[in-house]
């Protein structure tokens, strides 16, 4: 039995980049490669959707979308987006909840997404830019003025937006940022403030007119300790935009239910297979359901995974599945569970040589290889 036999296998290898959703066919199969556990459901049902719509009056706000390197932030933004400029594309979501309540935003939006790259520009003038080139495809004519000129950016809002209104007078704009966090973590002092203040006016706008804007970050930005010197302006952020979390639950999800996906009778011979061990681990018999779905990984994978702080761009669903493909011909081990566990990431830290660049890990690997050639040379190998 090799572990082709149990798992129908998808691999997540791209990286998806928020502007292939321009494409039409690209954002179609983004809507419909995207897997929704029930957590996030809520969460787009609850918050997403709500904010974004403009039919109910309600207290509307920025949104920023909170996750790691590779676990599904600009596959979100991708979908909602598409979903937003495309009504057609409805059908493709795989969630019932959600398809229903994304109704209330399907077409109703023109959509203009950028992604933020090594730039020495203020966050204003990078927005403006994208949101004049944008507007003049969309046969829309308006020009902020000069930053230096006025004392606040709101009144050029809704005059943009008034222009906006009288050439699509039943839709809204949408501007989704990806890479956000990069970019502030380049900014000095006083152009962190700046740019943060021009933030938290796109935030409020959003509450008086029909403009939504979305950006992606790594980590939660207003409980970030790197951004404790200026806590003041993040604190005014904060009360003007909601934030969607990719929790682990939804890393799994997507593993499970994508990467790993297994029928019934998959599974069943899954559970056969791991019963016999379940009696030499702590808790695989509580667990049990959770060890099946995810097999052949490991639970705790993805949750020691996440406490890898020390590699930014640890990407668990790419490294995950580029284990998978080493071993989907490999017969399954029939005197033990022949789980990948957390610690083989190790091996991939070893081999990338830009790891080694880190001081930290660098220091750690040698140390093993020195404790490994010492283990080798005392202990005679099995013959």
């Amino acid at each position: 039995m090799k572990y082709g036999d149990l798992i129908q296998f998808d691999p997540i290898e791209s990286v998806v980049q928020l502007r292939d959703a321009d494409k039409s066919s690209a954002a179609q199969h983004l809507v419909n490669t995207y897997v929704i556990s029930d957590e996030m459901a809520e969460r787009l049902i609850q918050l997403v959707i709500p904010q974004m719509q403009f039919k109910q009056p309600v207290d509307n706000k920025g949104l920023l979308v909170v996750g790691n390197y590779g676990t599904g932030k600009s596959h979100l933004m991708s979908v909602v987006s598409s979903l937003a400029s495309n009504a057609s594309l409805l059908e493709g979501v795989n969630h019932s909840g959600v398809r229903d309540a994304a109704k209330q935003i399907a077409g109703r939006f023109k959509v203009i997404r950028t992604e933020i790259g090594a730039t020495t520009m203020s966050l204003r003038d990078i927005l403006v830019a994208e949101l004049e080139e944008s507007l003049d495809k969309l046969g829309v004519d308006y020009v902020f003025p000069d930053a230096g000129t006025i004392t606040s950016h709101k009144r050029a809002f809704e005059d943009m937006m008034e222009k906006f209104g009288k050439a699509y007078p039943e839709q809204g704009l949408l501007l989704v940022v990806d890479e956000l966090l990069d970019y502030l973590r380049t900014r000095k002092d006083q152009e962190l403030i700046l740019d943060l203040n021009f933030l938290r006016e796109i935030g409020e706008v959003c509450k008086d007119l029909r403009f939504r804007f979305m950006a992606g970050v790594q980590e939660a930005i207003f409980d970030s300790p790197r951004f404790a010197f200026v806590a003041d302006s993040i604190r005014r952020v904060k009360d003007r935009f909601e934030q969607i979390s990719i929790a682990r639950s939804d890393v799994k999800y997507v593993v499970a239910e994508r990467l790993l996906k297994k029928n019934a009778e998959q599974q069943a011979r899954i559970r056969d297979y791991l019963t016999p061990f379940a009696k030499f681990y702590g808790n695989m018999n509580e667990r049990m359901d959770e060890f099946v779905r995810l097999f052949p990984v490991h639970p705790d994978y993805i949750d020691t995974f996440e406490r890898v702080t020390v590699v930014e761009k640890r990407e668990v669903l790419k490294t995950l599945s580029l284990g998978m493909k080493g071993i989907l011909d490999k017969d399954v081990p029939q005197d033990e569970p022949g789980l990948i566990a957390f610690d083989s990431y190790w091996n991939t830290l070893k081999q990338n040589a830009s790891f080694r660049a880190i001081p930290d890990i660098r220091a750690v690997i040698d140390c093993s290889q020195v404790l490994e050639s010492r283990i080798e040379n005392a202990f005679p190998r099995k013959q």
